[in-house]
């Protein structure tokens, strides 16, 4: 290192001293001034701007001399510590450290304490901060290594943990020998944060310590053995020494369905603190609606599309971020906020049953997750378990009705005193497309009074029907303003829409004869409009 710092600076000294002599020796050269000729005063400039170029790059060689950075000594970057492996009468692995003939290290530098492979390894007992639990290792042939925590035999495994502790132990490795024999205190030994224990497949065994980690963040003190050596590793390497039993387990808190069949629910409630009555939500089997789940209780309706869709995907193939207590005491339960659940669901598939709980959320949108059926808290966001959060304010529909046109048979729409009754009717039809190609083709017509309307100007008033958009303000209505019946060409019984006048510039809506929200004034009063529209064969506007 000294002799690089050295070559350098005498190569700068060299430069400054070429500078100086090219100076002294333009103005050794120089005669007494006489004027000038042209040739010698074009000559002059010449070397004038030549001298300044090599004055320009003699600078530039010297910035660049002085700005390289040191280069470390080759020695510093390859040494290898001057240590032997062993192992004593009892099978256990030590090592020893070459020492000179004053007691000192012989030869710093980085080294192995262990050299095998993780499917050397039989067992791996760790005891840290968080408790204690054994690593069982077994290796089919021909086979990967498959890792079982000891007592935690029946839980699914998260996969990668355990081989980060194998492949750690296995080939432990330090940077430096801090201490040939070092006061284990001052580097936290005498009270290690992490203590492995490993067993190998030879029946040998193997015992590190961890211990503070060092100032800088230059690494982490260990020790091997029961010897008082002291060595520094890389953190990384020793971080997975400090993991829980729970770091293993799976954050898989429910499967997926294998078949898609037993993706949906067929009945799911969600309970709890939170809410003041239980809410109940099945799919809509109704091919008449569009609705793809109903609300059954506290009230009936049909629920939100996208509300209803979140709390569906919210149950099976969910994931957390973290397994926080396995096997938890009613105390545990209690102080995690789970005794008496924010939140629980119950949904019934097919091929299963869930039941999961959850706490309230904290500032950060994290909440505590209880699976009985596992007996584990996780660690989940909010957001991720959509029923833990819902209302029934959120699962009101957007639209009040969503018919389809196909199953209608007749719609009856009255205003004040005037009233109109639609036919309808749909069927398949062989119709030539633009290339002269037949095909089947669903037509719906439409008539009154037994003339048949413009099947576009129809549509869109249909369209304007199922697009009552509810604003979710509910309360009871006055007089009667507007209602639509729909007649089904199916099993199905009539719906009817009710609008009332509030006063306000919203009219309250029943389905059925209930109030389940409300909808803009001049919505309704412009769809009013739309049946006299119709029938005189004039544009419906799509509203």
């Amino acid at each position: 290192m000294d002799d690089n710092k050295n070559t350098q600076t005498n190569t700068a000294q060299s430069s400054d001293e070429a500078l100086q002599s090219f100076l002294n020796r333009e103005q050794n050269d120089e005669k007494k001034p006489e004027k000038p000729s042209g040739s010698k005063l074009n000559k002059r400039v010449i070397i004038i701007i030549i001298a300044v170029l090599v004055v320009a790059a003699l600078v530039v060689l010297l910035i660049v001399l002085r700005s390289q950075p040191k280069k470390m000594n080759e020695n510093e970057t390859t040494a290898v510590a001057d240590v032997s492996l062993d192992v004593d009468s009892n099978g256990e692995h030590i090592v020893k450290i070459a020492l000179d003939e004053n007691g000192n290290i012989a030869e710093n530098g980085s080294g192995k304490l262990l050299n095998y492979v993780p499917s050397d390894i039989s067992r791996i007992d760790v005891e840290n901060s968080s408790g204690s639990f054994a690593v069982l290792s077994t290796t089919p042939e021909g086979e990967a290594t498959v890792y079982k925590i000891e007592g935690f035999e029946d839980y699914p495994m998260q996969d990668g943990i355990a081989d980060e502790i194998a492949s750690s132990a296995a080939a432990a490795a330090f940077t430096k020998i801090v201490s040939a024999d070092g006061n284990l205190a001052d580097y936290g030994l005498d009270k290690p944060r992490a203590v492995v224990k490993l067993k190998f497949h030879d029946d040998t065994s193997a015992v590190i310590r961890v211990g503070d980690e060092a100032p800088g963040k230059a690494g982490t003190y260990i020790a091997f053995a029961d010897s008082s050596a002291v060595f520094l590793a890389t953190t990384d390497s020793v971080e997975p020494f400090m993991y829980s039993v729970n770091k293993f387990i799976s954050l898989a808190v429910t499967d997926s369905a294998e078949e898609s069949d037993n993706n949906t629910f067929t009945s799911l409630t969600v309970s709890g603190t939170r809410y003041d009555d239980p809410i109940t939500i099945v799919p809509n089997t109704d091919e008449a609606i569009e609705s793809a789940y109903i609300v059954t209780e506290p009230r009936r309706m049909y629920a939100n599309a996208i509300e209803s869709y979140d709390i569906a995907g919210s149950v099976r193939g969910l994931y957390a971020e973290e397994v926080v207590c396995v096997n938890p005491s009613k105390d545990q339960l209690s102080s995690y906020g789970l005794s008496e659940p924010y939140a629980t669901v119950k949904a019934s598939y097919p091929d299963t049953e869930i039941t999961l709980s959850a706490s309230q959320a904290d500032d950060n949108g994290s909440a505590y997750l209880y699976s009985p059926d596992k007996n584990i808290i996780y660690s989940i966001q909010l957001s991720a378990i959509s029923w833990a959060k819902t209302s029934v304010e959120a699962l009101i529909p957007e639209y009040i009705l969503t018919a389809k046109l196909d199953k209608i048979s007749k719609i009856d729409f009255t205003a004040s005193d005037d009233k109109y009754s639609f036919d309808v009717s749909t069927s398949t039809e062989l119709q030539d497309d633009e290339e002269g190609n037949t095909q089947d083709v669903t037509v719906t017509r439409a008539k009154y009074d037994g003339k048949e309307l413009d099947s576009d100007y129809f549509h869109i008033f249909f369209q304007n029907l199922n697009g009552i958009k509810n604003t979710g303000d509910n309360g009871s209505g006055g007089s009667e303003v507007m209602s639509f019946t729909y007649t089904y060409n199916t099993d199905r019984a009539a719906d009817t829409v009710t609008a009332y006048s509030t006063g306000s510039a919203h009219y309250a809506i029943a389905l059925n004869g209930t109030v389940i929200g409300s909808a803009s004034k001049s919505y309704i009063d412009s769809l009013i409009d739309n049946p006299s529209l119709l029938i005189k064969g004039d544009p419906v506007p799509n509203l």
